[in-house]
């Protein structure tokens, strides 16, 4: 195995060297390619895959482990994921170790490639999900300081305010080719079911590997129907089916606004609407655990 090391611009000198030491440990050859803020890292990751890699390691959080898939995609290269973000969804949606020495012993112990599914947007690849409305909101609005101090708590916090302040808008959504419109306050479109099932742990069983995405369109009236939506599951499943609405795309999913509105992907805002997703079946080799043995 040889390995290409690609590091987020966020990881620090003790991240670093803990990475560089763990490599050694396991005792795979690697080289270091460490980024910079605004760095086109899918470019420089896909000009040193010339240099015949056969794995390629992203070191950092869901936007770094989306900006190396996005070159590996069609190089016969297999992707690697050590941990080091706020998230690391990905990570845990393929049980990979949050922890640094151990993910890395992974690569050189019980691990299997796993073929994955990825989403297309604007050129880009993404794994994990993205959205529009509230989702979008709170990633706009957590701060990266708020990140470094309170970790995944930092969006809780903000989740709330921005439910608390969401206001139904006229949203148009096709799904695959049926077109359907909606007064909705968040459009969540997922590819990995660990988020989405911490959103809406009434949803559909939602994989990675199913050759599909899972669209999940809400539309609240007022603030408190959002948790009256976990009860009412169950008690008046016919009421629920005016809040929550979920679809299946095999193809791709557009959501368009009367005025544009933040489109997230994978924790970051990538843009404005109207915004496509395409499906990307079976994208991508990553190494995961072999939990036969």
């Amino acid at each position: 195995m040889k390995a290409l090391v690609v590091t987020a611009a966020t990881v620090g000198p003790l991240v670093l060297e803990s990475v560089r030491r763990s490599f050694a440990e396991a005792e795979i050859p690697f080289d270091l390619l460490e980024t910079q803020p605004g760095d086109p890292v899918s470019d420089r990751v896909r000009e040193r895959l010339r240099e015949d890699y056969t794995v390629a390691v992203a070191v950092g959080g869901d936007g770094t482990v989306a900006s190396v898939a996005h070159a590996l995609i069609g190089s016969g290269a297999k992707l690697a994921i050590v941990p080091a973000g706020t998230g690391n969804l990905v990570a845990r949606e393929l049980g990979i170790p949050l922890d640094i020495g151990k993910a890395v012993a992974l690569l050189a112990g019980s691990c299997r490639p796993r073929r994955v599914d990825a989403m297309r947007i604007g050129g880009r690849t993404f794994l994990l999900n993205a959205g529009v409305g509230i989702n979008a909101e709170v990633i706009d609005r957590t701060s990266r300081l708020g990140k470094a101090l309170f970790g995944r708590s930092a969006y809780v916090g903000t989740a709330v305010w921005k439910v608390l302040q969401a206001k139904p808008q006229r949203l148009e959504i096709t799904v695959d080719d049926e077109t359907r419109v909606y007064q909705a306050t968040d459009v969540a479109i997922s590819n990995c079911g660990v988020l989405a099932k911490a959103l809406n742990p009434n949803g559909p069983d939602i994989r990675v590997d199913d050759g599909q995405i899972d669209v999940c369109v809400l539309c609240m009236k007022t603030p408190l129907e959002y948790p009256w939506y976990y009860l009412l599951k169950w008690i008046a499943p016919k009421r629920v089916n005016t809040i929550m609405h979920e679809y299946v795309a095999q193809r791709r999913v557009v959501v368009k606004s009367d005025s544009p509105i933040a489109v997230q992907a994978d924790g970051d805002i990538i843009g404005v609407t109207p915004v496509e997703v395409e499906v990307l079946p079976s994208a991508l080799e990553v190494w995961v655990p072999d939990e036969k043995r």
